[in-house]
């Protein structure tokens, strides 16, 4: 049995959505806080809460909304895993580029990596040791990829762990 799969990686529209939400939760607390509802703070600890709360909650939200990215995922049939940005293969092939050359950067799946039945969070290490956490939920890819990437993790995760 060959565990080779190939699939676009589209990033979670849910995922975005909870994100987005968690932020909203947060500036509304330091608003609530800053209105004086919670507490007996005094006027430059809300001010500090209100600031912070909200800094904090823009910032997740503006890095969250930076790291949608549409990936491309290989995982050959000896298990390496190669990650390239869906626009940069997309832009090499448009030129005419052999299909056969290796595109994308080769990753290592860690064993810290997160394999259940509706969530896949890949933790890869590329050669130069920068880790990078793909989260991969039902939404992201087609069912039968997700299925097919989930099988190929874990045989990857087993072989990993063998030694």
């Amino acid at each position: 049995m060959s565990i080779a799969v190939s699939a676009v990686v589209q990033p979670s529209k849910l995922l975005f959505a909870i994100t987005a939400s968690m932020c909203l939760v947060v500036a509304l607390i330091g608003m609530i806080i800053a209105t004086g509802w919670v507490g007996d703070l005094s006027v430059l600890f809300r001010v500090i809460a209100v600031v912070v709360s909200v800094f904090m909650a823009c910032w997740a939200f503006n890095r969250s909304a930076a790291n949608r990215k549409s990936l491309h995922i290989d995982i050959s049939g000896i298990g390496q895993i190669r990650l390239a940005e869906h626009n940069e293969l997309a832009a090499v092939l448009a030129d005419g580029a052999n299909q056969s050359l290796a595109i994308g950067e080769v990753m290592q799946l860690q064993a810290a990596s997160t394999l259940w039945s509706y969530l896949l969070l890949l933790r890869l290490q590329g050669i130069d040791q920068k880790v990078k956490i793909l989260p991969i939920l039902p939404d992201c890819v087609e069912a039968d990829n997700f299925r097919a990437l989930s099988v190929a993790c874990r045989w990857i995760a087993t072989h990993n762990n063998s030694d």
